[in-house]
């Protein structure tokens, strides 16, 4: 599609050659090059020439805004037809502390500024595949990635489909009160197709990919090349769409350090007044291998102020 600049470009390239003050020639409409033109003409000349251009800029525009009429579109009236669509009530979510979408509590604020924060790095460096881990166990990383995906989901040009590659310990699909039919697992070991595992939990624009049974020989598993063929699938097939894995804790298998190499970058959950300056530090450390975006401090007893605005 030609651009503005493209048609101001290739309409200034039409236009006549400048002449010498001695030379009033122009070779449009039939004027010989060295018939003299009149001053009239030449403003006639220029009027005609400017009509033209504005034609193609309206018509360019109109291109422009239509194309992004139906973006919009789109993005707002999407239909599951090969996920399988599970409704789960926002009162269910309540209850199984996914908040991000009730924007009148005040606790999905922080997840709002979290959103922003990832968001921005991801666009400023072209990136749509985060992985999310903690140091140990009960840091809550799956409810920040929940959380998280909610939150992104409410943005009406972005899309995004959560991954539970915790192999040992699947529980995303927990925070749906779900039971998957098929999970990330049986698409490693059975070959059943990825629509068929997938689920939309009646949330426009999220989609979850979910685990189901424990798998010891993760790490093996992650390693593969079905693995490496999925997270380059999953990232290349819609290209507004975020995808966010949630991994293992980093500190009790091999498991993240086989898997980060596949996504663009990385998040740390850290439990307050339980993971220690040393767990956090070789977190960190282990977590090198990709950009790390940042950490959350989640399980915070002593709550700021939170003003409603």
């Amino acid at each position: 599609m030609a651009t503005i600049a493209d048609v101001v470009k290739k309409a200034k390239s039409n236009l006549p050659e400048s002449h010498s003050e001695g030379d009033k020639s122009v070779t449009e409409k039939g004027l010989s090059s060295n018939q003299p033109a009149s001053r009239t003409d030449a403003v006639a000349l220029r009027s005609e020439k400017k009509g033209r251009v504005d034609d193609k800029l309206a018509k360019n525009d109109v291109v422009e805004d239509t194309r992004d009429e139906l973006t919009e579109e789109i993005a707002t009236s999407i239909e599951y037809t090969n996920s399988r669509v599970i409704n789960v009530s926002n009162e269910t979510l309540t209850e199984n502390r996914v908040i991000a979408q009730n924007k009148e509590d005040p606790r999905s604020t922080p997840f709002h500024m979290l959103r922003a924060k990832v968001l921005q790095d991801l666009r400023k460096n072209d990136w749509s595949t985060i992985a999310i881990s903690a140091p140990t166990p009960g840091a809550g990383k799956s409810l920040v990635t929940v959380n998280l995906a909610m939150s992104i989901a409410m943005e009406v040009n972005q899309t995004v489909l959560i991954v539970d590659m915790d192999l040992r310990q699947p529980s995303l699909h927990e925070y749906f009160s779900f039971e998957p039919e098929y999970g990330v697992q049986d698409y490693i070991q059975n070959d059943i197709e990825l629509q068929d595992i997938m689920v939309n939990p009646g949330v426009e624009r999220l989609s979850i990919l979910p685990g189901r049974k424990r798998m010891l020989n993760s790490s093996e598993k992650l390693a593969s090349p079905k693995i490496r063929a999925l997270t380059e699938e999953l990232k290349s097939r819609y290209k507004s769409r975020i995808v966010i894995y949630d991994l293992p804790p980093l500190l009790v298998s091999d498991d993240v350090m086989v898997f980060l190499p596949y996504v663009d970058c990385s998040l740390l959950v850290v439990e307050s007044g339980v993971n220690t300056q040393e767990e956090i530090e070789a977190s960190m450390k282990l977590a090198e291998v990709k950009p790390l975006l940042g950490t959350v401090l989640n399980k915070e007893v002593e709550y700021k102020n939170l003003y409603v605005y």
